[in-house]
Order: C-alpha cells, then sequence, then structure tokens
C-alpha cells in the first residue's frame, strides 16, 4: 500500500487531508521565516505544534458557539459525551471557524512565554511568525472549503455563477434549510469561495513580501497589517455568502470579530507601534 493509499486510510476527510499537508508545507516555511526573525527555528517548530492544535481546536469550539446555527444544542440533545469529546478534541473533521482557528493560532503562541521570557522581542515575533505562516494554511483553508462546497454564495444567475452537485456540501446544506429539494444540484450560487481563496493567497504574499523587505521587524506589525487587510475583506465577503450562520443585530459573528480586530489594528498602530519600534528595532 502506498503512502497516499495509507495516508487517505487513515485520514479519509479530504479537508483534513488538505490542512494537514499545509501543515506539512509549511515546516520549511516556518523555520525560514524564524532565521529571518532572529528566533531560535527548532524551539520555534515545537511551539508551532502546539499552536497548531490550538487553532484547529478553537475553530471547532467558535463553530459550535457562535457560528453555527443550533449545532451545540444539538450536540448536547443527540450526541453521546465520547462524541462531544471526540467532537472538540479531534478537530480535523470538519466545521470550523476561521476566526476561531486564528485566535487559538495566536493563543498557543501565547502560552509558551515561559520558553522565551528573556527576550521578549523573539517572543513577540513569534506571533508575527504565525500569522504568517496561518495567512499560508488558510489559503489550503479555503481550497478545501471550495472543494467541499462550503462558505456558497447567494444564487445568483450569472456565467461565473458556480452550481454544486447534489452531494455537495453546499446541496446538503440548503436541502437542510428547505431551500432546496434533497438529491438535487444547488441553482446557480455567486462565486464566494474563488473570491476568498484569491483573498488569502494575496494577503499571505503580502506579508511574506513584507518579511523580505523589512531589515527591522517591528513586533507585531506583521499581526496588525494581517488585521487590517483581512478584516475589512471579511466584513465585506459575508454579506455575499449564503451559508449558515449565527447572526446578531444583522451581522454575523465573523463580522462583529472583524470589527473587534480592526480596532485592535488602529490601537497598535496609534499606541503600540512608536513603542515597539523605539524599544525593538534601534
Amino acid at each position: 500500500m502506498g503512502f497516499f493509499s495509507v495516508f487517505n486510510f487513515i485520514v479519509k476527510d479530504l479537508t483534513a487531508q488538505i490542512l494537514l499537508f499545509s501543515f506539512i508545507l509549511m515546516i520549511p516555511l516556518e523555520l525560514y521565516l524564524a532565521v529571518r526573525f532572529k528566533v531560535p527555528a527548532v524551539k520555534f517548530f515545537f511551539i508551532s505544534l502546539v499552536s497548531l492544535y490550538f487553532s484547529y481546536l478553537f475553530a471547532r469550539i467558535f463553530h459550535a458557539f457562535f457560528d453555527a446555527t443550533n449545532l451545540y444544542g444539538d450536540l448536547l440533545a443527540h450526541a453521546r459525551f465520547k462524541h462531544i469529546l471526540r467532537y472538540f478534541f479531534y478537530p480535523y473533521a470538519g466545521g470550523i471557524m476561521f476566526y476561531g482557528s486564528m485566535t487559538g493560532c495566536l493563543l498557543g503562541i501565547s502560552l509558551i512565554y515561559p520558553l522565551l521570557r528573556k527576550d521578549k522581542a523573539a517572543y513577540l515575533r513569534c506571533f508575527d511568525i504565525t500569522i504568517i505562516c496561518f495567512a499560508f494554511t488558510a489559503m489550503f483553508s479555503r481550497l478545501a472549503d471550495f472543494a467541499s462546497g462550503d462558505s456558497y454564495g447567494f444564487p445568483f444567475d450569472s456565467a461565473f455563477s458556480l452550481v454544486y452537485s447534489s452531494g455537495s456540501s453546499a446541496a446538503r446544506q440548503l436541502a437542510q434549510r428547505g431551500l432546496l429539494e434533497a438529491g438535487m444540484p444547488t441553482p446557480p450560487l455567486f462565486p464566494t469561495q474563488p473570491i476568498m481563496v484569491a483573498a488569502k493567497i494575496i494577503i499571505f504574499f503580502i506579508l511574506l513580501l513584507k518579511s523580505f523587505k523589512d531589515k527591522k521587524k517591528v513586533p507585531l506589525s506583521y499581526v496588525a497589517l494581517y488585521f487590517s487587510i483581512y478584516c475589512p475583506y471579511r466584513f465585506c465577503i459575508d454579506f455575499l455568502r449564503y451559508d449558515r450562520a449565527a447572526y446578531f443585530l444583522g451581522l454575523t459573528t465573523s463580522q462583529w470579530l472583524s470589527i473587534i480586530f480592526a480596532g485592535w489594528a488602529v490601537y497598535y498602530y496609534k499606541v503600540l507601534y512608536p513603542r515597539f519600534k523605539v524599544k525593538y528595532c534601534k
């Protein structure tokens, strides 16, 4: 049995396969960035393992509690305790929320402060490396959404629209919501997935090119730049999506989180950036 056969047997879910392959491809990138950001490369690699798991764990937690209508109630009502534990602690099986993934990723890094407490600049730059690597894996995450038919747009009949088969995630979700007859393909839908994939690719290369250009890297400036680009884009693209999501006061959970993280980016540039530039980039 070949490697890919074994891999497909162990990890049957397509989304999980794509995400795990993205992590494998990310390893040389993060080691290279660690050198450029003057962070111990080997130490950062093991730190990233914690960050990676927290990323997918919090993606599931946020999805269950904040972004999937009635999902948490369904888990409590129909799943056994061990199934609930498996849902949260084996998070590679789909059902993730992007902002939860990002929050978990950064939280995982925050827990390793004791390892780098003697070099606070290196510790803070771990967040910058992490956000670049996260942007890299996010490209593959959106490709997985595209492949499975998730994160689809509203009905929109044009030459650029997408039609998904009856077995796609989009068709199943629309059928569950009573908007489509079971076993039927979807109507033409707005192509949100290609837009989201393209946006993630652009964001990643902006961050990567900045890392090449900057000789003196101000801590957390890459995190702030990521929020400055991603938050406005995400706020807008959610108006074009038609997949199930939780709403509060007319906005999705992700749109509210976009406002919060964008606010942090403004605070960083106004308050923290001048201080960090003087303190860590003399």
